[in-house]
């Protein structure tokens, strides 16, 4: 407590960000980002290019880019992330007193909702709709448009959360200010 009687007076050391963190945070904020652009580019390159063919040309190459997606490159880098977060989270809830914690398990758990429970209940399950599609079959078209538009708020959805995350990295990096 401070002379006052009121809220603890924060340590030197809990006012820092020990180098262990330091690295874990930086680590964290490329990776979100990393994920973030991965995101981004669907949202605002290529759906928008599959929109442009025709149905059955488009189902066909969303399918083919969901069998790619499933991949070690951008499995490993989601799923490192996640576990990052995790870690990091754990390691927040043990410095509570810091001032840079707020901003790590918002960042952490912002990234968590997007690559875990966004991407496994919006996503992939629309992901499996599309591969189900027969992209000759006529009734297909209507089928089509419907999880394109679907699928496509929801990665706009991963999008905003995995930026407001790698941002919340970011921030928790900064210096604590000087209290006089």
């Amino acid at each position: 407590m401070n002379a006052m009687g009121s809220q603890p007076v924060p340590t030197r050391q809990d006012s820092r960000m020990g180098t262990p963190d330091r690295w874990l945070t930086s680590a964290a904020a490329v990776a979100t980002a990393i994920n973030a652009g991965v995101f981004f580019d669907f949202s605002f390159v290529v759906m928008p290019g599959l929109r442009e063919l025709p149905a059955a040309q488009g189902i066909s190459a969303m399918q083919a880019f969901n069998r790619s997606a499933v991949t070690p490159p951008l499995m490993l880098m989601m799923y490192v992330t996640a576990v990052l977060c995790v870690v990091l989270i754990v390691r927040a809830l043990m410095r509570r007193t810091s001032p840079f914690v707020p901003w790590i398990l918002a960042a952490a758990i912002a990234f968590l909702l997007a690559s875990v429970a966004i991407t496994g209940a919006g996503n992939v399950p629309l992901s499996a709709s599309i591969d189900a599609l027969d992209p000759a079959a006529t009734e297909s078209a209507a089928r089509w448009d419907e999880l394109f538009a679907q699928w496509v708020r929801w990665n706009h959805v991963r999008v905003l959360t995995s930026i407001a995350a790698a941002v919340g990295f970011v921030i928790a990096l900064r210096p604590p200010r000087r209290t006089a």
